[in-house]
């Protein structure tokens, strides 16, 4: 929910920026205590950006990323709430 998805078509990672209201290394937090580890965007940025993530999916089957993404959007939509 609320996310931008940038380099989907190339690579083994793609980047989501999130709107600012949720801070991304609290999501990826949060993501982590549910099992699916992902790197807030602000680890790898010199200038300001959005809040964001950093996805891998190289050797990941489609269910993996499937349950992965769900786990992400459960965690942000719990982030925001809070």
């Amino acid at each position: 929910p609320g996310a931008t998805v940038h380099g989907a078509a190339a690579g083994l990672h793609l980047m989501v920026t999130l709107d600012d209201t949720v801070a991304d290394t609290e999501l990826a937090a949060a993501t982590l205590e549910r099992g699916v580890k992902v790197q807030p965007l602000s680890w790898h940025c010199q200038r300001t950006h959005p809040p964001g993530l950093v996805l891998g999916y190289a050797a990941n089957t489609v269910t993996d990323i499937e349950q992965g993404v769900a786990t992400i959007a459960a965690a942000l939509r719990r982030t925001r709430t809070s």
